[in-house]
């Protein structure tokens, strides 16, 4: 997903509960863009041009993503990006 690769990270533990954290492969978290009401409106009057002007101010941070099976934990590891 967004072209991130698939490298191999070692081994993570849980800070909560210290079990073995699983994997859920790397994501990309949106961090900027035309949001609210300036954002609707813009898709409203401009259509594709306003989604490839979004796209244009959008941010993406890479990041590594791990879950524990057991206390639910979520930890997210920087991987790029911005």
């Amino acid at each position: 997903m967004f072209g991130f690769g698939k490298e191999e990270m070692p081994a993570v533990n849980c800070p909560a509960c210290q079990s073995s954290m699983q994997d859920m492969g790397s994501h990309g978290i949106r961090m900027g863009g035309l949001t609210g009401i300036l954002g609707a409106g813009a898709a409203l009057v401009g259509g594709q041009m306003a989604d490839d002007a979004e796209e244009a101010f959008e941010k993406k941070m890479a990041v590594r993503v791990f879950v524990c099976p057991q206390c639910h934990e979520v930890s997210l590891k920087y991987q790029g990006g911005l």
